[in-house]
C-alpha cells in the first residue's frame, strides 16, 4: 500500500491563496488536529478514486487493446526499417 505524504500535498501543491481564503494556516503542522484529518480523508478519498478509477476493467481492456495496437505498428517499423537496411548493405561484400 502507498503511503499517502499529506504534509507535503498541503505545503508544496496547495496554492497559497486557498489557504489564505480559508483562513487556514500556510503550514500542516499548524492545523488543528480536525483540519488535518479532514485534509488527510479528503486526499485518501481522492487518491482511492483515482486509483478505482486508473484500474477500472473498461479502462485496462482499452489500455490492453492500445498497446497490442502500437506493439503492432513498431513491429511493422522495425520490419520496414530492416528491409530499408538490407537494401542498403547488399550481400555482395561492397
Amino acid at each position: 500500500m502507498t503511503t499517502i505524504n499529506f504534509q507535503q500535498i498541503y505545503e508544496d501543491e496547495i496554492e497559497d491563496v486557498t489557504k489564505e481564503l480559508l483562513q487556514l494556516p500556510r503550514h500542516y503542522s499548524d492545523l488543528t488536529h480536525e483540519s488535518q484529518r479532514f485534509v488527510e480523508d479528503l486526499l485518501s478519498a481522492g487518491y482511492e478514486r483515482a486509483l478505482q478509477d486508473a484500474l477500472d476493467p473498461a479502462v485496462l481492456e482499452e489500455t490492453s487493446a492500445l498497446s497490442k495496437e502500437m506493439s503492432n505498428q513498431l513491429d511493422s517499423f522495425s520490419e520496414l526499417v530492416n528491409s530499408f537496411l538490407g537494401s542498403q548493405n547488399p550481400a555482395s561484400g561492397n
